[in-house]
């Protein structure tokens, strides 16, 4: 059969330092992640912002032309009210070519035309900052409020976006 041990105590005692050494040896070797494995995480992280990036860049800029438009209709809406306001005190003054607020990425809201000094007013009387710029980046670089005054005291608002060139 088989051999016969004398000694079981000390048999016995040398499986359990066998499974304490185990023990020790395993917790020893497994301290982290393996380097295959961090490879392959940061390879699923890279793959993941080479897809999201270009669709949250587009987002951002589709914010920045919403952006934009609505604070080119506060201003329309402005310089409307503002017009149809003081037709009887004429701080309108009869302009057929027409009064200008142009407003571009880089300097403040830039008046002109007979009308500048009123543009101006209904911007501050609405509470609109004459400091505002245009941040879109990519669609357009600008955009011109025309308010023409015609003989009667109708007054007429467009606004013009100008496409930005690379």
């Amino acid at each position: 059969m088989g051999r016969k041990t004398y000694y079981p105590e000390i048999q016995k005692t040398h499986k359990k330092e066998n499974v304490i050494m185990n023990k020790k040896q395993k917790s020893l070797t497994n301290k982290g992640f393996s380097l295959v494995e961090l490879i392959i995480v940061i390879a699923i992280m890279a793959v993941l912002i080479g897809v999201l990036a270009p669709q949250y860049l587009k987002y951002v800029e589709r914010s920045r032309n919403s952006t934009d438009q609505d604070n080119a209709a506060a201003m329309e809406s402005a310089f409307m009210v503002w017009g149809t306001e003081t037709t009887g005190s004429n701080l309108y003054a009869t302009d057929t070519t027409g009064s200008t607020a142009t407003v571009t990425a880089g300097a403040n809201i830039a008046f002109s035309g007979t009308n500048a000094g009123a543009l101006e007013a209904a911007l501050s009387n609405a509470g609109l900052a004459t400091t505002t710029r245009c941040v879109s980046r990519q669609t357009f670089n600008q955009y011109v409020i025309t308010v023409t005054v015609a003989a009667d005291g109708t007054v007429a608002v467009n606004t013009a976006y100008s496409i930005a060139t690379p």
